[in-house]
C-alpha cells in the first residue's frame, strides 16, 4: 500500500496515492469490487482519514484505468455503507468514525453524545404548532386534535450530519415553548422554564431501515443507505408524557449505549 496518502489525511488525497492498486483477473473478483476493497482498506488503516476528500471521479477513474461507471459503483457502495459521504457540488469525503450515544434519563443531547472532541451543532428546520394526528395523540396520551408543537432538526458533529429527528410536544404543558427554544435551540431549557426539572425516558425503540430520499438529502447520504430509526417517549415526574421523538441515524455514525 502506498504511504503517500499519509500526507493527505485531512486534505485531498492525490491520485498518486492509488498506485498500490493492482487489479487481479476479472474472473477472480469484479473490478468495481476490487476498487471498493482497496478504498475500504485505505480507510480502515487510516491512510484515508476522516474528512479526507477523494480525488475527482474523472481523475481517479483515469488513474485506475477504469470507466467512471465502474468507479462509481464502488463509490456508491461505500457511500451506502456510510464510509463515504458526497457533498453536492464539492466532492466525496471520508466520514468520521462512529460516536457513542448514551441513552439515559434527563440528559441533553450534547451530554449523551460522546463525540470524541467533535463540535456538535443543531439546525432546526421546522417548528410549528398543529393539531395532533392519531399517532401523536396515542404516543402522548392526549386527545386527537389537541395542539402539539412539532420540531424537526438535524444534528451535526464537526459539520457532518449524523442524526435527524422530529419531536412532538403537548402544547398545553409548554405554552412558552417557542420563546424559550429560540434562545439556544434547547428542549431541556424549555422543560426547565416550565418547571420540569427532571424527566425520564419510558421507552426507546430501535429498528433498521434504509434512508428515504428526504432522509438521505438531510444526512448527505445516498438513498437506500442503511440507517437506524428510533422512537422514544419522555415523561415528567407526574407521569405526563411530555415528548415523543422519531429519529434517524446513519448506521455507522453511532454506537448506542443503554
Amino acid at each position: 500500500m502506498n504511504t503517500n496518502l499519509i500526507d493527505h489525511l485531512h486534505g485531498t488525497a492525490d491520485v498518486e496515492g492509488f498506485d498500490g492498486l493492482i487489479f487481479r483477473p476479472r474472473s477472480d473478483t469484479a473490478i468495481w469490487q476490487q476498487i471498493y476493497d482497496y478504498i475500504l482498506e485505505l480507510i480502515d488503516n487510516g491512510y484515508l482519514g476522516a474528512g479526507t476528500q477523494l480525488p475527482g471521479e474523472v481523475h481517479l477513474a483515469g488513474k485506475l484505468g477504469v470507466t467512471r461507471i465502474t468507479l462509481r459503483r464502488a463509490l456508491q457502495k461505500l457511500q451506502q455503507e456510510g464510509h463515504l459521504t458526497s457533498r453536492k457540488g464539492v466532492g466525496v469525503f471520508v466520514r468520521s468514525p462512529p460516536s457513542a450515544f448514551v441513552v439515559r434519563d434527563g440528559s441533553r443531547f450534547s451530554e449523551s453524545l460522546r463525540a470524541d472532541g467533535k463540535s456538535v451543532a443543531t439546525n432546526t428546520f421546522l417548528l410549528v404548532t398543529e393539531p395532533a394526528n392519531s399517532e401523536a395523540a396515542a404516543q402522548l396520551g392526549i386527545e386527537l386534535g389537541s395542539p402539539v408543537i412539532t420540531i424537526s432538526r438535524v444534528r451535526t458533529a464537526d459539520n457532518q450530519p449524523i442524526y435527524i429527528s422530529t419531536k412532538v410536544f403537548p402544547a398545553a404543558l409548554l405554552p412558552d415553548f417557542e420563546t424559550v427554544y429560540s434562545r439556544r435551540q434547547s428542549v431541556t431549557d424549555v422543560f426547565i422554564a416550565h418547571g420540569i426539572q427532571k424527566y425520564r425516558r419510558i421507552e426507546t425503540r430501535i429498528s433498521g431501515g434504509f434512508a428515504t430520499g428526504h432522509e438521505a438529502q438531510l444526512l448527505q447520504l445516498t438513498p437506500g443507505t442503511p440507517v437506524f430509526r428510533t422512537s422514544s417517549i419522555n415523561e415528567n415526574a407526574a407521569g405526563d408524557r411530555i415528548e415523543w421523538t422519531r429519529g434517524c441515524w446513519l448506521l455507522t455514525s453511532v454506537d448506542f449505549i443503554f
